[in-house]
């Protein structure tokens, strides 16, 4: 029992540090330089835009959704269904993105909110994404889709 404590806790200390990457100061950055900028004539189009959105990373690359292609194409749905991906998503997700998905801790996407394909998941989990920890070498290509499987039909709904 006291080994398994031991071991949650340093996997817990873990990924709260490989999810961080001190992004409030670049919050701060971004506001501060808004804040001395001269302020603009409002025209009919700022008005139809929405309001400003978080920034995002570059989308993911052609090569990198092509690998997620070929790794989702490598599995089969009977390895897929025998990991269990809701687990791997506790241990290994949820110190960033919350056991529901929707706690976005150090930058974190809400994944309740998540709208990309199964290929584009694949690659952010295989190659990581902004601030996200690359799971390759971490989590086997079965696990990886499993974990993303789990994402867009039990989170995601």
């Amino acid at each position: 029992m006291m080994r398994n404590t031991v071991m949650l806790l340093l996997m817990t200390a873990f990924f709260f540090t490989a999810c961080s990457d001190k992004p409030e100061k670049k919050q701060a950055k971004s506001t501060t330089a808004k804040s001395e900028m001269p302020a603009k004539k409002s025209t009919a189009t700022e008005e139809e835009t929405p309001a400003e959105e978080e920034p995002t990373s570059p989308p993911m690359t052609p090569e990198q959704l092509q690998k997620a292609k070929d790794i989702i194409a490598s599995v089969s749905a009977d390895d897929v269904a025998a990991v269990g991906a809701k687990k791997k998503f506790k241990m290994l997700c949820a110190a960033c993105h919350g056991f529901t998905g929707d706690l976005k801790v150090n930058g974190a996407k809400d994944l309740t909110k998540s709208k990309i394909s199964l290929e584009e998941s694949v690659a952010q989990v295989y190659f990581g994404k902004g601030l996200m920890t690359p799971f390759k070498g971490i989590m086997s290509d079965v696990e990886i889709v499993a974990v993303a499987q789990y994402i867009a039909k039990e989170i995601a709904k």
